[in-house]
């Protein structure tokens, strides 16, 4: 035959306007009772064209007009041969188009295994094209696909494609996909128990119909589905309430069996809500509507939601009639649960019409297909119903056997509910921690655009914090040199040289001694907020004054706080409990006994003695024997009883005058005059805080370097992300082509075996997988370039050096081999490299002849393994 020239998509031939109407025409459902006729006559005549494309088309079109004719098998063959047309052409959307509806017949047919393969292939085609149309395609996919993994008890996953899938269909802006993947995840949540879940997704799918969609017959399906999750979380009323308002969608869209299938559901939760009139109502026009359109699963459903209303309402002859139909129905249909359910209902009605023997003989073959099927809670129903039976017989032990075996198998179904529900709560977990990984990845993008912004803001802000607390501090300094009291700063040195005396007495180190006398030389720094009026007052204080003097501890030890240092730390400790007394009748906490930390008790006595000892504006100065007997008669009501004991042996002696600085030698900042003590210890703390705040803005601004870091880096592996291999990619080609001699190699690489390791060894190993494979891809291939983790199971490597294919293959294989070592023995990879200038001269057409190579690697390899297997067999 002569050779024809032709396009993608549109024949040359005479026959050319013929097959496109036939085409359309079929498509736009006009003449719906000779669809099929009509896409069979669309595969004849692009098959006298000998026009592949054409020969494609037909057969999806015609794949397409099975399905809607229910001849599924039919219909799989017909996309089967469309897919292998596309592939002579490497069409690859075209491919992925025939795969996708292959998956979803597959899905009808129960053939979920083989669903999962025929979609798994077409999204490997679509995912990483950005076109619009494909982005479609890779939804749809998404969203089958996700039917296949629930079908098959993988529920998290096919939340997790459905969650995929919904994105997409956002960022395409198509309100129908959108609505149609919230409602699989509604209907999938209800059937996890997530009621709530389920009721958020299914209004979010109502609401976009309303705005967007504006669909009865959508209408009707998302009010049928949300009916069904308020029936499910046992909120009847609110069933019926939304049932109606689906009723009426069904009504408008003329769909006989939509309306039937509302008429029925609506019927079952008007009788659960106890509305029996309007169940009455329901369910006989659904079963009329059931026989009249020849639908005999809806019609079998009914007769045994009747046989309930029936029972309910004392009418036990009718329940009897209509359990009877529905059994018969069940036989006829050869539906073993239909039959199970009929069985038990017609056994509790005969028990209850009298008729124990034709009770006995439902009830047993109903124990008998409970057990065939594996439905617990029936077989728990038939032996609380053989239990009463043989109760009536006076066969006591078989009563008694049957009784056991019904709380057996109770407590049972209550450790697998739990395990379900424990099982559930695993899968939402999985799912939020995939939305959290999706928010952070987007919010990583984000501030890798805002770091330097906030690092800046931080900095000036850490900078003005800064300049506040030296102005702060030297405010406070100010304070302490007005400070009148005590200006030598003899009794505070004093008070310290004691409190180090009596530390050590009581077996403390040498250097923690010496640390407490410097840090009690600050018990009263919070006398500088204290009025010189009060402070310096030559008679009694009255009680408010004294309320007004007893809060320097607090004053102290807000000065004293925040420290790091253990100088300060002590300090704020001493400023805040030299003034509890050890019967809890001190201040400010009311601290008694060991409540009061060591270093507040030595510190009291310390203070106390010196205060007797010397004169003040108020008193005499008391001898130190005279002293020393006053501490004695206050043990064990103001001090503790050991350390007066204490006391008593070190404060007998004088103290060293104050030239002696052999006690604090490291310290002689702290002896100067006129109040040094103190100013001192506020410069420690003016440098301290300079310190921190200089750390501070130092970790803020690692912080921002390591948040633009993280924007660029896979969280799981630690190599470069897709974000990283884009920027880098740009950044190589430019150097390439601004090169003479220039050259570039992007290698593509795609796990094997990750799905199967997931599902069968946990996310963990898959985890360890993707872990082992990107770190020995990073130290072999060095010598190329730099190793990427672009997504999922997929790696890249942006060689600068551009060995040849057998070499990159030798390196692959000496990957796989060193992670094999760590136990992943099954590991394989796929490969594609291209090469600048050789195979693309732009940085996306170098990514796509990569990515398209490295997928024929894998179809190459896959046919390579079949044809073993066909070998073998």
């Amino acid at each position: 035959m002569k050779a024809r020239d032709y396009q993608f998509g549109r024949l040359t031939t005479e026959s050319d306007t013929h097959l496109r109407t036939l085409h359309e025409e079929a498509l736009s459902g006009a003449r719906a009772d000779g669809l099929v006729t009509a896409a069979r006559a669309y595969c004849r005549l692009a098959d006298l064209t000998h026009n592949r494309w054409s020969l494609a088309q037909s057969h999806v079109l015609l794949g397409q007009s099975l399905l809607q004719a229910s001849e599924l098998h039919a219909a799989l063959e017909a996309v089967t041969t469309a897919g292998q047309h596309y592939a002579k052409l490497r069409h690859q959307v075209g491919q992925a188009e025939a795969e996708t509806l292959a998956g979803k017949i597959s899905l009808n047919l129960g053939a979920f295994e083989d669903a999962e393969q025929y979609l798994d292939a077409a999204i490997s085609r679509v995912q990483h094209s950005r076109g619009a149309s494909e982005q479609a395609l890779y939804a749809t996919a998404l969203n089958h696909l996700a039917g296949a993994q629930f079908n098959r008890g993988h529920a998290g996953e096919a939340l997790l494609s459905l969650e995929r899938a919904l994105r997409l269909w956002v960022e395409l802006n198509n309100s129908v996909g959108q609505a149609n993947c919230l409602i699989n995840i509604g209907n999938i949540q209800n059937a996890l128990g997530q009621y709530h879940p389920a009721i958020q997704s299914l209004s979010r799918a109502y609401e976009l119909h309303k705005t967007d969609v504006q669909d009865v017959r959508a209408e009707a399906l998302i009010l049928n589905s949300l009916a069904f999750v308020h029936y499910s979380n046992r909120d009847s009323p609110l069933a019926v309430e939304v049932a109606r308002s689906a009723l009426a969608s069904a009504e408008k869209s003329r769909d006989e069996g939509l309306i039937t299938k509302t008429q029925l559901n609506l019927g079952t939760f008007c009788l659960e809500a106890g509305l029996y009139d309007e169940a009455e109502l329901h369910l006989n026009t659904a079963l009329r509507q059931s026989q009249d359109i020849g639908y005999r699963p809806g019609e079998l459903s009914t007769f045994d939601s009747l046989g309930m209303l029936y029972q309910k309402t004392d009418r036990v002859a009718e329940a009897q009639g209509a359990y009877l139909a529905a059994l018969t129905l069940a036989l006829e249909l050869e539906d073993p649960q239909g039959e199970l359910e009929a069985r038990l209902h017609l056994g509790a009605v005969e028990l209850t019409l009298g008729n124990l023997e034709a009770a006995g003989v439902h009830a047993g073959r109903g124990l008998a297909l409970a057990k065939d099927t594996q439905s617990p809670k029936e077989e728990i129903e038939a032996h609380h119903l053989l239990a009463t039976l043989a109760s009536k017989y006076g066969d006591y032990r078989a009563a008694f056997e049957h009784g056991q075996e019904h709380t057996r198998i109770k407590d049972e179904l209550f450790s697998v509910e739990r395990d379900r529900q424990t099982q559930n709560l695993s899968i939402q977990f999985e799912v939020e921690r995939a939305r959290h990984d999706a928010d952070v990845y987007r919010i990583r993008t984000e501030v890798e655009q805002e770091a330097r912004i906030t690092a800046e803001r931080l900095v000036q802000e850490r900078t003005a914090e800064l300049a506040r607390a030296q102005h702060e501090v030297v405010n406070r300094l100010a304070m302490a040199a007005e400070y009148r009291d005590d200006t030598t700063g003899e009794h505070t040195r004093r008070v310290g040289q004691s409190a180090a005396h009596i530390a050590r007495a009581l077996g403390w180190s040498e250097e923690r001694a010496k640390l407490l006398g410097i840090a009690a030389r600050l018990h009263d720094v919070g006398k500088i907020g204290i009025p010189d009026s009060i402070l310096l007052k030559a008679g009694r204080l009255d009680s408010a004054e004294y309320e007004q003097m007893k809060t320097h501890t607090l004053i102290g030890a807000r000065i004293l706080s925040g420290g790091h240092s253990e100088l300060l730390r002590l300090a704020e400790e001493i400023a805040l409990t030299h003034h509890e007394r050890w019967d809890g009748n001190g201040y400010p906490l009311g601290l008694s006994e060991e409540q009061i930390p060591m270093t507040g008790r030595i510190v009291a006595l310390a203070d106390v003695f010196d205060a007797l000892t010397q004169a003040r504006p108020y008193k005499a100065a008391w001898t130190p024997a005279a002293a020393l007997e006053e501490l004695t008669k206050e043990s064990g009501t103001h001090f503790d009883p050991l350390i007066v004991q204490t006391a008593l042996l070190v404060l007998s002696s004088p103290l060293p005058p104050a030239s002696d600085h052999s006690t604090f030698s490291d310290d002689a900042v702290l002896d100067e005059k006129d109040a040094s003590h103190i100013l001192g210890v506020f410069e420690q703390l003016l440098v301290e805080r300079t310190r921190d705040l200089e750390m501070a803005r130092q970790e803020a601004e690692r912080a921002t370097e390591d948040m633009a870091k993280m924007a660029f880096t896979d969280s799981l592996t630690e190599l470069p992300n897709r974000r990283a291999f884009e920027t880098d990619m740009e950044t190589a080609f430019r150097n390439a082509a601004f090169t003479a001699a220039g050259t570039l190699a992007v290698i593509i690489f795609d796990l094997d075996g990750l799905k199967i390791a997931n599902d069968t060894l946990g996310h963990g190993r898959g985890d360890h997988l993707l872990r082992a494979f990107g770190d020995h891809l990073a130290s072999t291939f060095q010598q190329v370039g730099h190793a990427y983790r672009i997504g999922g199971d997929e790696f890249a490597v942006i060689g600068t050096r551009t060995p040849d294919d057998a070499s990159i293959g030798l390196l692959l294989q000496t990957t796989l081999e060193q992670a094999r070592r760590q136990g992943l023995t099954q590991l394989s990879a796929s490969m594609g490299v291209a090469r600048y200038p050789a195979d693309a001269q732009t940085p996306g057409d170098l990514l796509r002849f990569s990515d398209r190579r490295m997928y024929q690697d894998k179809l190459r390899r896959r046919a390579s393994r079949e044809q073993l297997t066909t070998d073998s067999g």
